[in-house]
């Protein structure tokens, strides 16, 4: 589970909208009362979306509570999913297991030669993974061993295996167990074995577009990349993705589900939204074939002209690269909404990428995405 899922305000109503953040500041929340304020930082997306499942299968309404001001919330009090929930309690313990893999993933990788050394970066991630493992040895809402064991195998499996499925198999196995637990905490257990499916096909899904999207860096870099272990092309990859979007979406539609609006945009629509975008920001005739001629996946920059539809009061070329990653939006999204330039000034919006107005004074009526921080992120 690698932050795949990434819904926005543009695609939830009023209501599913504050459900997302209720959820959101939920675990997060969670986390930091049960493990410590750097806890926080191991929030992402597809774990949240593991609180949201969870809540689509349990008839009773889920609990919430009120929160005090938090500075990603513009400071703004909201009702958030209580820490006892049966999904945050599960979606905090997956954020801390799947935080400790990458952890133990990047040691491996220096060790077994799978990356160009980097010492600071191997020390930083030995610190991390000794203090996450203290913390994940708390966790009762969730079989961690049943997710970091087969994560553990993925750097031994890399230097040895070339088969795109072997590649993509410790992944698949760990979300497979996240999954079927949602179904444990919920108490539906007709659902585990559809939502072990359902998690090893979603594993499989966010490990092929992490591959993709990473490919170019990898090689930059020297590191292992499964797309080009097993020499297939960003083309093939997204068919392949493509795949396991459908069987994902059938899947789903047997489950027993009551409230499933939210999870069903979150879910489905952001894995269908996830493999589109991907087809669309791929260059056409810029595959290589079998013979080893070197792909381009991607625009690296802005076109000389302004496209059409481009806001014309918009400075252009914009100050950022197109088609960033969530990771790279983060530190200019606090810089300008949290130290004022987002008050006072005409602004690029780092969650939307539009060139917003000031807010001050101009909050009534405000409907578009992210607007007056009505930003899911």
């Amino acid at each position: 589970m690698f932050g795949l899922l990434q819904p926005c305000g543009h695609v939830l109503d009023d209501e599913l909208r504050d459900q997302w953040r209720s959820h959101l500041c939920g675990v997060c929340l969670a986390l930091r009362d049960g493990h410590g304020q750097l806890s926080r930082a191991t929030t992402n997306t597809d774990t949240i979306m593991v609180s949201v499942l969870t809540a689509a299968q349990r008839a009773s309404q889920t609990a919430t509570r009120t929160a005090g001001p938090c500075p990603l919330r513009g400071m703004r009090t909201a009702e958030v999913v209580t820490a006892d929930e049966p999904g945050v309690a599960l979606a905090a313990a997956a954020s801390l297991a799947l935080a400790t893999a990458k952890a133990d993933d990047v040691v491996a990788e220096q060790r077994l030669g799978l990356a160009a050394p980097e010492p600071r970066r191997t020390r930083a991630a030995s610190m991390a993974s000794r203090s996450l493992h203290r913390r994940v040895q708390t966790v009762t809402a969730l079989d961690v061993d049943a997710v970091l064991a087969p994560l553990a195998a993925q750097a031994e499996i890399e230097c040895t295996a070339s088969d795109l499925d072997a590649l993509l198999a410790p992944t698949a196995d760990a979300c497979a167990a996240v999954f079927a637990a949602s179904a444990d905490r919920a108490e539906v257990p007709d659902n585990r074995a559809p939502l072990a499916d359902i998690g090893a096909d979603f594993g499989r899904l966010a490990h092929l577009l992490d591959a993709v999207d990473d490919r170019e860096a990898d090689r930059n870099a020297g590191a292992f990349n499964p797309l080009e272990a097993s020499g297939t092309t960003d083309r093939d990859a997204l068919d392949r993705a493509a795949v396991l979007v459908d069987r994902i979406t059938a899947r789903y539609e047997t489950l027993i589900l009551h409230d499933d609006r939210l999870l069903r945009t979150v879910l489905l629509g952001g894995i269908a939204r996830a493999v589109r975008s991907r087809r669309q920001a791929l260059v056409p005739g810029a595959f290589a074939d079998r013979c080893g001629a070197k792909p381009v996946a991607y625009d690296v920059g802005w076109p000389a002209q302004r496209p059409p539809g481009f806001p014309p009061n918009a400075p252009y070329p914009p100050p950022f690269k197109p088609n960033r990653k969530w990771y790279e939006r983060v530190l200019p999204f606090a810089g300008v909404t949290l130290c004022g330039p987002a008050l006072c000034t005409d602004h690029w919006n780092h969650c939307s990428d539009k060139y917003k107005s000031a807010a001050c004074g101009n909050c009534d009526g405000c409907d578009d995405c992210c607007d007056c921080c009505d930003c899911c992120n």
